[in-house]
């Protein structure tokens, strides 16, 4: 063996030797080759000798050119390859390898047979989008070599066809009637320049693939879905099935600290409940496919309107969703006269009981100055008397339940019965001592908006508890 077989750091070992005889064997010769190498005097001391003896192949790994024990034959790999590519292409890598030692007695590690089946460019079902694009631009350069053999354009081919699959979805027969099942989730975009990304969360019927609903917010939240049951319930009246996302579950699940006002799935079922609608969720998008390429639609088409209308807020695009949306369905729906005579929508509640289904509910607890903080704000129950509203004190460590109406007013439910939350403010409004005096205010008499849904039945104990 000669030193141009070496390794670079057999190489450094035998130029490091080398060197310390050229210095004479001396102690700052053998402490500077230590550092160099990072070794024991001893190791080094043992190069020095391999050196001074002239055998340049003690220097290197007595290993080389053997195969390791553990080494997979070419014989078992050619068989996984061509078993997985032919039979079992649909079957997860761990699925796989159990498949192997309980029907072919091969034990091989899931990496192993990971690292065999990449090699051959073949992936598993569960790979990532960046893994598909990956082997299917190297099977692409592959296919575009000139020489190619049969095995290897067959391989390609198979390898293709794998690739393509995964991606294959069988078609759906739409639902029967126009209400049965609405499909809901929020698509993430930027929906206007230099105004960051926004969520759509928009609602389309399976049967006619009319947009229901729709509305923007800059996160996927249950405001955002609250505004597209609104408009569902507005316009067309209350379905009788949802299909949605669960993304937004696993999310509010994984926060350190929890909040029960951003448990979308607890907190929009329990709308749904008191509606009479059912609530299907999965994370999967194939399961409802409708809404997905619905999004993908919005996406390219939003932006442009954007453009034509000049809307830059997420306010005014807002506003323009209740204009855009009954354009968007001449266009597009498929509902016709049939589907509108036999529709599934029941009528929609007034809207005092919208305000109180469409509720946020979240707990709290009075404090020691008869109050209750909510939204870094205090607040104290009241109630009408005599046309008046009048606090009521109750003592600390009082359990209640704190509920936002869809109009923005507040209540609260404590000792099952519902109050009237007013806000204590930060400073008083007026000083005796250095303000001028004001005239005292003719009293007239409190009466709640007929909209007001401090008297909603929606509003029950039993319903609150849902929550």
């Amino acid at each position: 063996m000669q030193l141009k077989d070496l390794r670079p750091k057999e190489l450094e070992k035998w130029e490091v030797a080398a060197e310390v005889v050229d210095l004479g064997c001396t102690d700052v010769a053998i402490r500077r080759g230590r550092t160099k190498l990072g070794c024991t005097r001893k190791t080094l001391l043992k190069y020095v000798q391999w050196y001074k003896d002239g055998d340049v192949a003690r220097f290197c790994h007595q290993n080389r050119g053997r195969k390791p024990v553990t080494t997979v034959s070419e014989e078992i790999r050619t068989f996984v390859v061509t078993l997985y590519r032919d039979t079992y292409y649909s079957a997860s890598f761990a699925h796989f390898c159990e498949i192997l030692a309980e029907d072919y007695h091969i034990t091989l590690s899931e990496g192993t047979v990971h690292s065999i089946l990449k090699e051959a460019l073949l992936i598993s079902p569960s790979s990532r989008k960046i893994t598909k694009r990956k082997v299917e631009k190297q099977l692409r350069l592959i296919a575009r070599k000139e020489h190619l053999s049969k095995a290897e354009g067959e391989h390609v081919s198979v390898a293709f066809s794998i690739l393509d699959g995964y991606d294959v979805h069988p078609r759906k027969a739409r639902s029967k009637y126009f209400g049965e099942m609405i499909q809901m989730d929020a698509s993430e975009h930027v929906w206007v320049k230099k105004a960051g990304k926004w969520h759509l969360h928009a609602a389309v019927d399976d049967a006619t693939g009319e947009l229901v609903g729709a509305w923007f917010d800059y996160q996927e939240t249950l405001n955002g879905y609250y505004h597209v049951l609104y408009m569902i319930l507005k316009l067309y009246g209350i379905p009788s099935r949802f299909r949605t996302d669960r993304r937004t579950v696993f999310e509010y699940s994984l926060l350190s600290k929890t909040d029960e006002e951003k448990d979308t799935h607890t907190q929009f079922s329990a709308a749904c409940r008191a509606l009479g609608i059912e609530l299907e969720a999965s994370s999967t998008a194939q399961w409802k496919g409708r809404i997905e390429r619905m999004n993908r639609t919005m996406q390219n088409r939003l932006p442009v309107e954007f453009i034509r209308n000049s809307i830059t807020t997420i306010e005014q695009a807002n506003a323009y969703l209740w204009e855009y949306l009954p354009i968007f369905n001449k266009q597009f729906s498929l509902k016709d006269e049939r589907d509108l005579a036999t529709s599934v929508f029941l009528q929609s509640p007034p809207m005092a009981e919208l305000n109180a289904i469409l509720a946020v509910v979240s707990k709290r607890v009075v404090d020691a100055g008869h109050s209750i903080s909510y939204h870094n704000n205090y607040y104290q129950p009241h109630i009408v008397e005599g046309g008046q509203l009048r606090p009521l004190y109750y003592p600390k460590g009082t359990n209640a339940l704190v509920i936002k109406a869809f109009d923005g007013s507040l209540l609260v439910s404590i000792k099952d019965k519902i109050h009237i939350m007013v806000e204590v403010p930060r400073r008083k409004i007026h000083s005796k001592e250095f303000d001028f005096p004001v005239a005292p205010k003719k009293k007239v008499p409190y009466k709640p908006a007929p909209n007001h849904p401090w008297k909603s039945s929606f509003l029950s104990t039993r319903i609150l508890e849902s929550h």
